[in-house]
C-alpha cells in the first residue's frame, strides 16, 4: 500500500476527534458530528478526509448541495484516501446513482482492498443491481477475512446460486456444514440451520439431481423444523422421479392437510396422470367434493375442464348451492369462466332455470336466494355486455331488498359501464351510507366520485379511513400508506381535468412508492443471510426483478409519458396562446383576469402547502420541465425492463424515440411492439410517422441495419 500522505495525519488529538465524527455518523448524530468536524477544520482546513466526513454529515442534514461540494473538495485534497472515496460512494448511492457508487468503493478499494466494510457495502450494491459475477469476487474476500460468520457463507452461496453455478453453491454450503459444531444447537441456530438446509435441498433440485434432492431430505428431515415444505417438497420429487405410488400418497397427504390449495389438486393430478382426460378427472373430484364437502375447490376446479352437457349440470350444481346460500362472491369465482362463449350461455341459462323454480316455489318462501339471483343475473349480463337486461334485473332486486349494500356497487357498475358516471357515483355514495364501517365500498365511493371530478368529496370520503393528523389530512396519510390506488385515481382524475401539474405529481408519486420498494431491498440484502431466510429472500428477489410491471406502475407510467409527450408537442406558452385565439378582445381580457385570479389562488394555496414540507406541492416544476423527454424515458426504462415483451410498452417507447432523433432506438421499440403484436392497431401509423420524420436523413450505417431489420 501507498505511504500515508502527511496531509492526512493529524496530531493524537484532532485523530481522537475525527474519530468521534466517524463514531457519531455511525450513530446518526449528525449535528454533534459537524460541530466536531469544524473544530478539525480550523486547524486543519484542507485535511481531505474530514472535508469529506463533513459533507457527508451536511447531506443528511438535508444540505445537499453544500455537502457534495465539501466531499469533492475532500477527495481533491486527498485522492488517495480510501474513507473519501467510501464517502463519495455513499453519497452516490444515497442519491441511487448506483453505478457511480460501485466506482467510488472499487477506488476505495484500492486503497484498503481487505477493507470490510467497504466490501459489505460494495457487496450490497452488486446484489442491488444484480451484478451476480463481481458479487462472488466481493464475496470471497469478505469470506476468506471472516470464515467464523454464517452470513459470509451463505452469501457467497446465493451469489454462486444466482449465476446458475448450483455445483459451487452446494459446495459452499456444504463446506459450511463441516464448520459447524457437534453439539446440538441453540434454538436459534436450530431455526437457521433448518432452513439452510432446506435452501440447500433446493439448490440441488435445482441443479436437476432430483433423486438426490430426495435422498439429501429424507437424510436431513429430521433437522428440519418446515414440515410443510418438507412435505411439498418430497411430493414434488416423487412426482418428477416417476414414483406414482408415493406421489399419489404425498400429495394425498398435502391435499388432506390444506383441502383449498389450487397447487395441491395440480400436483395430485399430475401424480395420477390424469390430465387431459376430462372423465377421469371428473370422477376424481366427485371422490373429493365427497371427502372434504366444506372445500369448494373440488367443486369449482371441474368447471374449468368440463364442457358440454356435463358442464350444464355441474355448474348449475355449483349456483344452487353458493346461491342458496347467499354467497356474495359466487359471480367473482365464476367470471374466469366468461371468456368461454359457449360456457358463459350455459352458466346463463342455469341461472335462470334456477331462478323459474325459484318462481315456481313462491319467491316468498326462499327470499334470501331468490334475491341473490336476480343480483347474479345482473352481474351476469353486466358481463356479456347486455346493459337493459342487467339493469332489469337490478332494479327488481332493489325493489326486493333496498337495503343490501351488494345491490347498489353492483348498481353503480352497470351505470359507469353505460357512460352514466353522475349516476353512478351517486349509487355508490348510496351503498357506502349504508355501511359505514365497509372500507371496500368507501374506496369504490371515492374512486367513483374522482371518476366524475369530485375531488374534494371523495378526500373527505377516503379521509373517514385515514388517521387526519397531518396537514394534508387524508391525501397526506395515503401517501404514507402507500395507497397507490387513490393517487392513480386522483392522477388521472387531474389529468382529465386539465390540471397538468398536479397530476404529474400524483403520478409521480406512485413512480416513487414502487421506486422505494425496490430501495428497501437494502434492508434485507444483510439481514436475510445473516438470519438465514434464504429461500424468502431470493423469492423476494425475483418478485422485484419485475416490479415495475405492477398494474398501477403501469398505468401511471402511461399517463406520465403522454403528459411529457404532449408538453413537448405543445408547450405550455402554445397551448395558452391557441386558447386565447379563438376569442374577441372582452372574451380574451376576461378570460386573462380570470387566469390571474386562478394563479393567485393557486399561489396561496401552494405557499400554505409549502409549510407542510412540499416545496412544490402543486407540481408547476415538473410541469415546466425543460426537458420532458428525458424525463419520459426515465418513467419508461425501467417499465421496458420488466415487460419487454409488451406492444403497448413499446408503443410508448416508440413514441419517445422518433421525437428524440433517435431512430435505432425507435426501430427497436417498433420491431419488438410487432414481435409481441404484429396486429397491434398502432403499427401501421408509428410506421408512416417514422418514415416522414427520417425523410432526408443521412442515417448510420447501424441505424440502417436496425430500420430495414424492422421493416420500416
Amino acid at each position: 500500500m501507498a505511504s500515508v500522505p502527511k496531509s492526512r495525519v493529524l496530531p493524537s488529538k484532532e485523530a481522537g476527534l475525527f474519530r468521534q465524527v466517524l463514531q457519531l455518523y455511525e450513530q446518526r448524530q449528525h449535528k454533534k458530528a459537524l460541530k466536531i468536524a469544524d473544530t478539525i477544520l480550523k486547524r486543519f482546513p484542507e485535511h481531505g478526509e474530514t472535508l469529506a466526513m463533513k459533507g457527508l454529515n451536511l447531506y443528511f442534514l438535508d444540505q445537499k448541495d453544500e455537502g457534495h461540494e465539501c466531499i469533492k473538495n475532500g477527495l481533491r485534497y486527498d485522492l488517495s484516501s480510501f474513507i473519501c472515496w467510501h464517502v463519495y460512494g455513499l453519497y452516490y448511492r444515497s442519491e441511487k446513482n448506483f453505478d457511480e457508487a460501485i466506482k467510488c468503493y472499487m477506488h476505495a478499494l484500492k486503497y484498503d482492498p481487505e477493507n470490510a466494510n467497504i466490501l459489505r457495502d460494495l457487496s450490497t450494491l452488486q446484489m442491488q443491481t444484480r451484478q451476480y459475477e463481481a458479487l462472488i469476487a466481493s464475496r470471497k474476500s469478505l469470506l476468506q477475512q471472516r470464515p467464523g460468520l454464517r452470513s459470509n457463507w451463505t452469501s457467497l452461496a446465493i451469489a454462486y446460486y444466482m449465476v446458475g453455478n448450483y455445483a459451487q453453491a452446494e459446495a459452499i454450503l456444504t463446506k459450511f456444514e463441516e464448520t459447524l459444531p457437534d453439539e446440538p444447537p441453540k434454538e436459534d441456530a436450530e431455526l437457521e440451520n433448518s432452513e439452510l438446509l432446506l435452501y440447500k435441498n433446493l439448490v440441488i433440485y435445482e441443479a436437476g439431481d432430483v433423486a438426490r434432492a430426495l435422498e439429501h431430505l429424507d437424510k436431513a428431515e429430521g433437522q428440519i423444523l418446515d414440515k410443510l415444505s418438507v412435505l411439498e417438497y418430497r411430493a414434488k420429487y416423487l412426482a418428477a422421479l416417476g414414483r406414482t405410488d408415493e406421489a399419489v400418497k404425498a400429495w394425498s397427504v398435502l391435499v388432506k392437510r390444506n383441502p383449498n390449495s389450487r397447487a395441491y389438486y395440480a400436483g395430485l393430478e399430475a401424480a395420477l396422470g390424469v390430465a387431459g382426460r376430462p372423465a377421469e378427472r371428473a370422477v376424481l373430484y366427485a371422490g373429493l367434493a365427497a371427502q372434504y364437502p366444506k372445500s369448494e375447490l373440488p367443486r369449482r376446479i371441474p368447471l374449468d375442464f368440463l364442457d358440454g352437457d356435463a358442464f350444464s349440470a355441474a355448474v348449475g350444481a355449483y349456483l344452487e348451492s353458493y346461491l342458496a346460500r347467499g354467497v356474495p362472491s359466487t359471480y367473482v369465482n365464476l367470471k374466469p369462466l366468461y371468456a368461454d362463449a359457449d360456457k358463459r350461455a350455459r352458466i346463463g341459462a342455469a341461472a335462470h332455470a334456477f331462478l323459474d323454480r325459484l318462481a315456481a316455489a313462491g319467491a316468498a318462501t326462499v327470499p334470501t336466494t331468490y334475491l341473490w339471483t336476480l343480483h347474479y343475473l345482473a352481474q351476469h349480463y353486466l358481463a356479456v355486455g347486455d346493459l337493459a337486461q342487467a339493469t332489469a334485473y337490478i332494479d327488481r332486486a332493489l325493489e326486493h331488498t333496498p337495503t343490501l349494500v351488494e345491490l347498489h356497487v353492483t348498481k353503480a357498475r352497470i351505470l359507469k359501464h353505460a357512460g352514466d358516471l353522475d349516476a353512478a357515483s351517486d349509487t355508490m355514495t348510496v351503498a357506502r351510507e349504508l355501511d359505514l364501517q365497509d372500507r371496500f365500498v368507501n374506496t369504490k365511493a371515492a374512486k367513483y366520485l374522482m371518476r366524475v371530478g369530485k375531488n374534494d368529496e371523495a378526500i373527505k370520503v377516503v379521509s373517514l379511513f385515514t388517521r387526519n393528523d397531518s396537514s394534508g389530512k387524508g391525501v397526506s396519510d395515503l401517501h404514507e400508506m402507500q395507497a397507490i390506488w387513490f393517487l392513480t385515481e386522483q392522477g388521472e382524475m387531474f389529468r382529465r381535468l386539465g390540471q397538468t401539474g398536479l397530476a404529474l405529481k400524483r403520478l409521480h408519486a406512485v413512480k416513487k412508492i414502487v421506486d422505494e420498494w425496490v430501495m428497501e431491498q437494502f434492508d434485507f440484502h444483510q439481514y436475510c443471510a445473516r438470519r438465514g431466510t434464504v429461500r424468502a429472500y431470493i423469492e423476494l428477489m425475483r418478485s422485484l426483478d419485475s416490479i415495475y410491471a405492477h398494474p398501477y406502475y403501469r398505468r401511471a407510467a402511461k399517463d406520465i409519458i403522454d403528459i411529457y409527450v404532449g408538453l413537448h408537442d405543445r408547450p405550455r406558452a402554445a397551448e395558452r396562446q391557441a386558447e386565447l385565439a379563438g376569442l374577441d378582445e372582452a372574451e380574451r381580457k376576461k378570460a386573462i383576469k380570470k387566469a390571474k385570479r386562478d394563479r393567485a389562488k393557486a399561489a396561496k394555496k401552494e405557499e400554505s402547502d409549502k409549510t407542510a414540507g412540499d416545496a412544490d406541492p402543486l407540481g408547476r416544476k415538473l410541469e415546466q420541465t425543460a426537458t420532458p423527454l428525458d424525463d419520459a424515458l426515465a418513467v419508461w426504462k425501467p417499465l421496458a425492463a420488466c415487460v419487454p415483451g409488451s406492444a403497448d410498452v413499446q408503443q410508448l417507447g416508440f413514441g419517445i424515440f422518433v421525437r428524440q432523433k433517435a431512430w435505432k432506438a425507435a426501430a427497436e421499440a417498433y420491431a419488438a411492439g410487432r414481435a409481441a403484436d404484429a396486429a397491434a392497431p398502432w403499427l401501421a401509423d408509428a410506421a408512416a410517422q417514422f418514415k416522414d420524420a427520417v425523410a432526408g436523413e443521412a442515417l448510420a450505417d447501424d441505424v440502417a441495419a436496425a430500420v430495414a431489420a424492422a421493416g420500416l
